[in-house]
């Protein structure tokens, strides 16, 4: 990984991290979110993965899944990277 990936990176990982905390505080049952990305091509590989701690927690948050969506882009987009809706999934712990 290259000095300017490296940065990158740390950007990208501050950019979910708060993004991350934004969504535990609004939405409770929210366990974590991870993230892959190849740096050659981030527009386009960028996945997000956000995680909720059981299938309760997931229903109850079933109806803000855009605000949890929007909440993501808000946060990388801030960084100058966009994200689709396709890009994030949602997944039970």
């Amino acid at each position: 990984m290259t000095k300017t990936q490296k940065l990158r990176d740390k950007q990208i990982r501050q950019a979910l991290t708060t993004a991350c905390d934004s969504i535990k505080h609004a939405y409770p049952g929210f366990a974590y979110l991870t993230h892959t990305i190849d740096f050659k091509n981030e527009t386009k590989s960028l996945k997000v993965k956000c995680y909720f701690e059981d299938d309760m927690a997931y229903h109850e948050s079933e109806t803000h899944l855009n605000q949890i969506v929007d909440i993501i882009t808000a946060e990388v987009g801030k960084i100058n990277l966009p994200v689709t809706t396709k890009q994030i999934s949602f997944l039970v712990d």
